[in-house]
């Protein structure tokens, strides 16, 4: 009888331990869970790691700005929270319309992740490829310039091209090209901006670099007569230990967009591919690369560097090149630009 008086107390303390250590186990994850809620919708949790992957997509942030970004990101998923309850009550996550943009969002992310993983391959360029780049490129570092430029797009047909250039060559000065076009009656709208020598298209760059201030390009388009005037400039060369990481910046996007061409091609080499009904012309060959214009880099050859990832450049004065006109009227027709026709 009193073994078995004893056996009982001894289980009796082992569930209470147990218990115990439960419980406090549970408290300790309840804390813990509560640490991480942010917000509650109607019973429904918002956890901080959300806000924190919004977060993170928005770049590099000081304290001030992550506190204020990270105020409005929650309050946008609060709003989400409620607007997704009133989805589940209507029953659209049952819509089949639903469910395939689901599906789809689904198979984007996936893929997406894919490249991502794939591009943490890409390699810095070596000290001679910096070297060299910086050499060849003069436009963008040792000669680099800030430029004030006014813009004239002319609306016309192409075959009228040839004659508004004819015209406009024996013109000098913006607005009276302005005039002469408004006589005309050609319609155009006009703009002006100022843009650092690696927010240009590199091809554009190369034609505008010669150009002296005051000078006009013609650039005729498919659709349009563009007009661009030199209003003003300023050099702002880069030295070539500034220029590194933004070179640099620029190899690591095309190795991306190289490693993301070389995959894609292998996988549809490997792959049985096969095209029914209303595609069954397709052939294989006839396939575009699915490379998504966020995941990687656009082409040197056609755009600017700024859009190849480079890194942010301090330009004093940037937004106002000082003019090397003298004569009050000309410094005032190029700060007030063509607002006034």
């Amino acid at each position: 009888m009193r073994f078995t008086n004893k056996l009982l107390l001894l289980l009796l303390i082992s569930f209470s331990m147990l218990f115990s250590a439960c419980g406090k186990k549970d408290h300790t994850e309840a804390a813990k869970s509560e640490t991480q809620v942010v917000a509650k919708v109607n019973g429904d949790e918002i956890l901080i790691n959300q806000v924190n992957f919004q977060l993170a997509r928005m770049g590099q942030l000081n304290e001030l700005q992550s506190k204020a970004a990270a105020k409005q990101i929650l309050a946008r998923l609060v709003d989400q929270q409620l607007l997704k309850q009133q989805a589940l009550d209507a029953k659209l996550d049952r819509d089949p319309r639903v469910l395939q943009a689901l599906e789809s969002s689904k198979n984007e992310i996936l893929a997406q992740a894919f490249l991502e993983q794939l591009m943490t391959k890409a390699t810095l360029p070596s000290a001679s490829e910096v070297d060299a780049f910086y050499k060849e490129h003069p436009e963008l570092f040792d000669n680099r310039r800030v430029f004030r430029l006014q813009e004239l797009v002319v609306t016309a047909d192409k075959d009228k091209f040839a004659e508004i250039e004819s015209n406009l060559k024996s013109i000098k000065g913006i607005n009276e090209i302005a005039t002469w076009l408004k006589n005309n009656n050609y319609i155009f709208t006009a703009n002006s901006n100022v843009r650092a020598a690696e927010q240009l298209p590199l091809d554009f760059l190369r034609k505008l670099q010669p150009l002296k201030d005051g000078e006009v390009m013609f650039m005729p388009t498919d659709r349009t007569f563009n007009i661009i005037h030199i209003a003003a400039s300023q050099s702002a060369p880069i030295n070539r230990e500034k220029a590194k990481p933004i070179i640099e910046q620029y190899f690591v996007n095309q190795n991306k967009t190289n490693l993301a061409k070389k995959e894609m091609l292998a996988l549809n080499d490997k792959a049985k591919i096969e095209f029914v009904g209303a595609f069954s012309e397709m052939k294989k060959q006839d396939l575009t690369k699915p490379i998504t214009a966020s995941s990687v880099s656009p082409s040197h050859n056609d755009k600017t560097l700024s859009q190849s990832g480079k890194a942010d450049i301090d330009s004093p004065n940037q937004t106002q090149p000082k003019s090397k006109t003298a004569a009050g009227t000309e410094q005032s027709n190029m700060d007030k630009g063509l607002s006034g026709l």
